[in-house]
């Protein structure tokens, strides 16, 4: 079975290993298979948004465009938090739109995309990637409809280590996000966590992909 990586900044060019690779609009690697595509709050340029935006409609078309991501909120970067509020609202009226959904960027502002998402009405998922907070606001997420990626910081974290043992499986993705930690050894991580094995988790994976991206693994 493959290695499904949710959300990664590398290809690794692995055969058993299937990407969603994270595109901007202005730098489309045409070596990704599948990817996802959006404006990261901390690259927001004001001169090209609507450029930056008319690119996102045109891609989303192409049938290897899984989702919209990754976007979000980020309070450490140096963008304008109102302007990011503005290009991320954008965005995520593509997302409901064409029924895709979202791989979020969240950096200390969950309750504000959280109260977007129910402000907006919206009804396609977010997939908040890199989760590493508390237990609270991952049932706060799942709430909403929407679901957790755990990536590098599972396997240092140990009250993340606890959050994820728990978790029903139909909530959570894996990914390496920009690290250079390969997606089995986070598989692998995983499956040691949930006391289950490496091809069941791969299964509960698969499921997980085709219930919200519709892809299904051949």
């Amino acid at each position: 079975m493959m290695f499904l990586n949710t959300h990664t900044h590398h290809l690794s060019h692995q055969s058993d290993v299937l990407e969603l690779y994270n595109q901007f609009p202005n730098e489309l690697n045409l070596n990704a298979k599948i990817y996802s595509i959006g404006i990261h709050p901390a690259y927001i340029n004001s001169t090209t948004i609507d450029e930056e935006i008319d690119l996102i409609n045109h891609h989303i078309l192409d049938k290897n465009c899984l989702a919209i991501g990754e976007i979000g909120l980020d309070k450490l970067c140096e963008t304008d938090f109102n302007l990011q509020i503005e290009v991320f609202e954008k965005q995520i009226k593509i997302a409901e739109e064409n029924k895709l959904p979202i791989i979020i960027h969240s950096v200390r502002a969950y309750q504000e995309i959280l109260h977007i998402r129910k402000k907006m009405n919206l009804t396609v998922p977010f997939i908040f990637h890199g989760f590493n907070k508390n237990e609270q606001l991952l049932q706060q997420i799942i709430a909403q409809n929407c679901f957790a990626s755990f990536g590098k910081n599972l396997l240092y974290n140990k009250n993340l280590q606890i959050i994820f043992a728990n978790l029903s499986a139909k909530y959570f993705f894996l990914e390496n996000d920009s690290s250079e930690i390969p997606i089995q050894e986070i598989y692998a991580f995983a499956a040691e966590l949930r006391k289950i094995s490496i091809e069941e988790l791969q299964q509960q994976m698969a499921e997980n992909w085709k219930n919200v991206f519709g892809f299904e693994i051949s």
